[in-house]
């Protein structure tokens, strides 16, 4: 009975050994969207957003914040001139809307949510098509107690994770 199990022991180390090896190697490799990218496009122009929300430094700290996004990222190179780049990259912060996310049984209001809605195109210039568009939404909480700082936190909250998500779309959208 020995040696049958001896034979397979075998077959299965020489099997596993190998694809573990090539696991742990595979898992030291950095990832990055760069790779994806196709060699060409290697510029994005990001004019400023358009704002239909009205909300206070909303339209300047949303373009800024994409635009730094895209140069922490360092996948593309942000320029000045839509004429010269490769993507151009194009915004409308829809709105800021304020839902009430939780009442008490006395109608008090626990939580409200600031909801911030925007619409993206991206661009190709090389093959003058749109590389993708759609509206991002997303929100912050505010206790039922906040003021406008509060408010303008859970704004912040949002927009982070919709440049977050422009970002992952447009370098991931090859």
């Amino acid at each position: 009975m020995m040696m049958k199990i001896k034979p397979f022991a075998t077959l299965v180390l020489s099997l596993l050994f190998p694809a573990l090896i090539l696991m742990i190697v595979s898992g030291c490799v950095k990832y990055s969207f760069r790779g994806a990218l196709p060699s060409s496009i290697k510029t994005i122009a990001i004019p400023l957003f358009e704002d239909r929300s009205n909300w206070i430094g909303l339209q300047d700290k949303m373009t800024n914040d994409v635009i730094n996004a895209f140069i922490e990222d360092n996948s593309l190179q942000v320029i000045e001139n839509e004429d010269d780049s490769d993507l151009v990259l194009r915004a409308t912060i829809n709105s800021v809307s304020q839902q009430l996310s939780s009442v008490a049984g006395d109608e008090t209001v626990l939580e409200e949510k600031y909801v911030v809605s925007v619409k993206v195109e991206c661009y190709n210039r090389q093959t003058d098509k749109l590389l993708w568009n759609g509206t991002i939404s997303d929100f912050g909480i505010v206790p039922g107690t906040g003021g406008q700082a509060e408010q303008d936190e859970a704004v912040n909250e949002a927009t982070e994770r919709i440049v977050a998500e422009i970002l992952n779309r447009t370098v991931a959208a090859w």
